[in-house]
C-alpha cells in the first residue's frame, strides 16, 4: 500500500513538474515576440519622427510664406482703404447739392406719405402709397425719371385735393358690409355717400362710415343734397364726434344723485304747474263772483267767504269780523297749500347738486391717489360726476324758483282780493 502510494506520488509530482516546464517555455516565448515587437515600434517611431520633423519644417514654411503674404494683403488693403476715402470724398464733391436734394425728396416724401395713408384721396382706387414708400425709404439717389414720377403723384395729390369729385369707392357700413357706392369727395375735407358722412381707413383700404354723422344746419342756396359739412381738419372733428357724450350719457354721468335731482325736479315742475292752474281757475271764477257778489258760490274762496257774511250779518261787528277772518284763514290755507313745497325743492335741489359735486371730487381724489396724474381718463369720471350734478341741481332749482315766484304772486293776489271784499263787506254793514 505504502509502495503504491509513493509511486502515485512521483507520477503525480512528475505530471505537475512537466507542467511547470511547459508554462515557464511559454512565457518566454511571449516574452520573445513581445521585445520584437517593440524593437520594431520603436523603429518605427524613430521612423515617424523623422517625417514629421519634416512635415513641420513644410508647415514653418507654409506659414512663414502666407504671414509675408498677409502683410503684402494688409499693405494693398491700406491702399485701397486709402483710395476709397479719397474717392468717396470727390463723390461727395461732385454730388453736392444733389445730396441735399435728395434728403428734401426723402423727407418730403414721408410727408406725403403720411398724409396720403388718411387722405380722402387714397379711397380713390389709384394707390400712391407704394410710391411714396418708395422715395422716403429709400437709401440711393434716385434718377432723373424716378423724380418725374414723384413730383407728378405730388402734383396729381395737390390737384385732387382742391377738387370736388364724384366716383365708385369701397364703403363701410356702420353694419360692417363692404359695399361699393358712389362717394362725392370735397376736397380732403368731406365725403359723403347716399346722406352719410365717411372718414377714410387705410387699415381697411376704404372708407368707414362715422358712428356718429355730423348735423347739417340747412342749405340757403341749393337743396339738400349738395349741403356739406366740412370738417377743415381732415377729419379729426368727425372722430371727434364719436367721443361727444349724448343727453342721456351725461345724465348717466350724474350717478345716482343726478337721478334724484332729476325726479325731486320733475315732482316739483308736475305739481307746480298743476298749482298754477288751479289758482288761474279760482282768479277766474273770483273775477266772475265779482261781477255777481249779491249770488255767491261755493265754487271759489271768495264766495265762500260772501257766503259767511251772508250767514252771520245779523251779528255783531266784532263777531261778523271774526267769522270773517276766520273764513279768508280758511280759504288762504288752501289757497297757499303745496307752495313751502315747491320751494323747499328748489332749495334742496342745487344742494344736492353740491353734494354731488363733493362726491364726485372725492372720487377724482381716491383715483388720483391709486393711478396718479398721469392718466387724466381715470380721473374723468369722478370730475364728470361732480359737473353734471351741479348742473342738474341749477337746472332744476331754476325752473322751480320761477313756478315758486309765480304761484306765490297768483295766491297772494287772491288772498288779497279776499280780504279787500271782506272788508268791503264790513264797511258796508256799519254804515
Amino acid at each position: 500500500m505504502l509502495r503504491t502510494f509513493i509511486l502515485f506520488t512521483l507520477f503525480t509530482g512528475s505530471i505537475f513538474a512537466l507542467q511547470l516546464n511547459n508554462l515557464l517555455n511559454d512565457i518566454k516565448n511571449d516574452a520573445s515576440v513581445e521585445l520584437q515587437q517593440e524593437k520594431q515600434r520603436l523603429q518605427e517611431f524613430i521612423q515617424n519622427e523623422k517625417e514629421q520633423q519634416k512635415l513641420l519644417n513644410e508647415a514653418k514654411t507654409v506659414l512663414a510664406n502666407e504671414n509675408k503674404r498677409s502683410i503684402e494683403l494688409k499693405k494693398t488693403l491700406d491702399k485701397n482703404e486709402e483710395l476709397l476715402a479719397s474717392q468717396e470724398a470727390i463723390l461727395l464733391e461732385k454730388t453736392g447739392d444733389l445730396g441735399e436734394m435728395f434728403g428734401s425728396v426723402r423727407q418730403t416724401s414721408a410727408d406725403f406719405l403720411t398724409n396720403y395713408q388718411h387722405s380722402l384721396t387714397a379711397s380713390q382706387g389709384e394707390s400712391k402709397e407704394a410710391l411714396f414708400e418708395k422715395f422716403s425709404n429709400s437709401k440711393r439717389l434716385p434718377n432723373i425719371e424716378e423724380l418725374k414720377s414723384l413730383w407728378h403723384g405730388m402734383l396729381d395729390e395737390i390737384i385732387k385735393s382742391g377738387n370736388v369729385e364724384k366716383y365708385s369707392a369701397n364703403v363701410i357700413l356702420n353694419d360692417g358690409e363692404r359695399v361699393i357706392q358712389e362717394v362725392t369727395r370735397v376736397g380732403l375735407f368731406a365725403a359723403k355717400s347716399d346722406g352719410k358722412y365717411f372718414n377714410y381707413s387705410n387699415d381697411m383700404k376704404a372708407l368707414v362710415e362715422l358712428a356718429t354723422q355730423p348735423e347739417e344746419s340747412g342749405s340757403l342756396f341749393g337743396s339738400d343734397e349738395n349741403l356739406f359739412v366740412i370738417d377743415p381738419t381732415r377729419g379729426t372733428l368727425f372722430e371727434l364726434l364719436n367721443n361727444q357724450p349724448t343727453l342721456m350719457q351725461r345724465v348717466n354721468q350724474g350717478g345716482v344723485v343726478g337721478y334724484i335731482i332729476i325726479a325731486l325736479g320733475l315732482i316739483g315742475l308736475v305739481f307746480a304747474i298743476y298749482k298754477s292752474v288751479v289758482l288761474n281757475l279760482y282768479l277766474t271764477k273770483i273775477k266772475a263772483q265779482m261781477k255777481d257778489l249779491a249770488n255767491p258760490k261755493e265754487n271759489n274762496p271768495l264766495g265762500k267767504v260772501i257766503s259767511v257774511f251772508k250767514k252771520y250779518k245779523d251779528y255783531e261787528i266784532s263777531d261778523l269780523e271774526l267769522k270773517l277772518a276766520e273764513s279768508i284763514l280758511q280759504e288762504t290755507t288752501k289757497v297757499q297749500k303745496g307752495q313751502s313745497f315747491v320751494k323747499l325743492l328748489s332749495a334742496v335741489t342745487p344742494l344736492l347738486g353740491l353734494l354731488g359735486t363733493v362726491t364726485g371730487m372725492i372720487a377724482t381724489f381716491q383715483a388720483i391717489t391709486l393711478f396718479g396724474t398721469g392718466d387724466p381718463k381715470l380721473m374723468a369720471g369722478g370730475i364728470s360726476t361732480a359737473l353734471i350734478t351741479t348742473v342738474l341741481g341749477l337746472v332744476a332749482a331754476i325752473p322751480l324758483l320761477f313756478t315758486y315766484t309765480y304761484i306765490s304772486s297768483k295766491s297772494e293776489a287772491i288772498v288779497s282780493i279776499l280780504e279787500e271784499q271782506s272788508m268791503g263787506m264790513l264797511a258796508k254793514s256799519i254804515k
